[in-house]
């Protein structure tokens, strides 16, 4: 799937009532080999900042992502840990490098959020699916990055 199939699918998955944290996780099932319904169900309380305006669904669902692909297990030990701290700390500096903020209280007080060029060319403007899609396509940039390393 391309990147932009991915950013298509996750709004199509947020116009049905999925919450942000939910469309982005079934942008990637294929990734995860999980059906939608279990990407969906995964992502079910991280809406809203998990209910309370805490961390974005989109970079929450981004790093269950990367821990599902790049685990921290018990087998890989403290260099899985490390790697898990990493990735995370890289989306989250990728996230806030386009938008300044990982909070969804926060993220909701921006005005004119100015989202990816993906965001551009899909012709997104509500505020959350400019945040959908962002997180989509960074996202798979990273992972794209992670596949030639």
């Amino acid at each position: 799937m391309t990147k932009e199939e991915r950013c298509r699918k996750a709004l199509a998955c947020h116009a049905t009532t999925l919450n942000c944290a939910q469309s982005v996780l079934c942008a990637f099932s294929d990734r995860l080999g999980w059906s939608d319904d279990q990407c969906a169900a995964l992502g079910s309380g991280f809406g809203g900042g998990v209910r309370y305006g805490g961390v974005c669904g989109t970079v929450s669902a981004a790093v269950m992502i990367l821990g599902l692909l790049y685990p921290h297990t018990p087998e890989n030990g403290m260099d899985g840990k490390r790697r898990a701290t990493r990735l995370t700390k890289e989306f989250e500096s990728r996230f806030t490098a386009q938008f300044g903020k990982l909070d969804c209280r926060d993220l909701l007080a921006i005005g004119d959020l100015q989202g990816t060029e993906m965001t551009e060319k899909l012709n997104v403007d509500a505020h959350c699916d400019k945040l959908i899609v962002s997180a989509v396509e960074l996202l798979s940039d990273m992972l794209d990055e992670l596949e030639k390393e």
